[in-house]
């Protein structure tokens, strides 16, 4: 048998980072429509694809935190489902509330 020479693993640390928060008035997610109403007040009026995980839904279905996973081009928009799942681990969360924008042309 041949003598191999140890492997190097590295050791490393997951963080989240707060980089800003807003205001939810409604406090709690219950229907489709508050879903839309949060990503709406979130994304406003931006000019690309954002796909967008509203991570952090608690117990009480109450956003915690929001994560952009992707930002797309113009019309479109890729995301691994690890994306998605990856600030949801590292959070706790609970439940999960994913979604994107269709970015509107304007003439």
């Amino acid at each position: 048998m041949k003598n191999q020479s140890a492997k190097r693993v590295k050791i490393i640390s997951l963080k989240l980072v707060k980089e800003s928060s807003m205001l939810y008035k409604n406090r709690s997610v219950r229907s489709p429509e508050d879903g839309y109403q949060l990503l709406n007040q979130f994304l406003g009026d931006v000019d690309r694809e954002y796909f967008v995980v509203v991570v952090c839904l608690d117990t009480k279905n109450q956003p915690t935190a929001i994560n952009i996973c992707h930002i797309g081009s113009l019309n479109a928009s890729i995301v691994h489902p690890r994306e998605c799942f990856k600030p949801a681990i590292l959070s706790n969360a609970p439940s999960i509330l994913v979604g994107h924008n269709h970015r509107a042309t304007r003439s």
